[in-house]
């Protein structure tokens, strides 16, 4: 990415430069957010939901699940959308941390009634792209982390995002993202030296 720089204005006012790498791709559609703008929410939908659904189907292993939480994430934003603080980073931290809360809830659901399939049926294939990942051994690997690593794993090495923006997504300090996504590294690696 090259270090462009661009003049900022705030009412009508040019405060300098920052370089392109302070602006994330969000800001531009934060207030729209707020605003209740239909442009706004499909451009930070089309923006982001690749990600969010890659990293819903990475934690409950379901495509169909995983749109249904990234759809609830996105009703729950239009709700929240007037009380919203913060920049696109914030804006991006906040789907990623209802989609997680969102996978959260649909293991709990799950531990109290296990669902008992009687008949296999076979799946019709989506219309859609799969996300960005289905080896079999890497799904088998994360089934054995805990849904907190999973989720640190998933968002830093499957979606990519930075130590910082993790940290903004669950509520932890970096260092403490760090720390826990070494552990459930390792024990990923393990897991998947397990299956040799």
């Amino acid at each position: 990415m090259s270090r462009s720089t661009l003049a900022l204005p705030i009412e009508g006012v040019w405060i300098g430069h920052l370089t392109d790498e302070s602006v994330h791709p969000l800001d531009r559609w934060t207030a729209g957010i707020r605003h209740r703008s239909n442009e706004a929410f499909r451009h930070v939908y089309e923006a982001t939901v690749d990600d969010l659904v890659s990293f819903a189907f990475g934690m409950v292993g379901d495509r169909r699940t995983a749109e249904d939480i990234v759809q609830d994430a996105f009703i729950e934003l239009v709700r929240a959308s007037s009380k919203l603080k913060g920049d696109g980073r914030s804006l991006k931290a906040w789907l990623f941390r209802s989609v997680r809360y969102g996978c959260l809830d649909e293991y709990r659901r799950r531990s109290r009634r296990p669902e008992v399939l009687t008949e296999r049926v076979p799946e019709t294939p989506a219309e859609s792209e799969e996300p960005r990942w289905l080896d079999p051994g890497l799904q088998a690997a994360l089934s054995q982390l805990s849904a907190k690593q999973r989720s640190l794993v998933l968002m830093r090495h499957v979606v990519g995002l930075s130590g910082d923006e993790v940290a903004a997504a669950t509520g932890m300090s970096r260092k403490a993202v760090y720390a826990a996504t070494d552990r459930a590294e390792a024990k990923l690696r393990d897991a998947m030296e397990g299956q040799s």
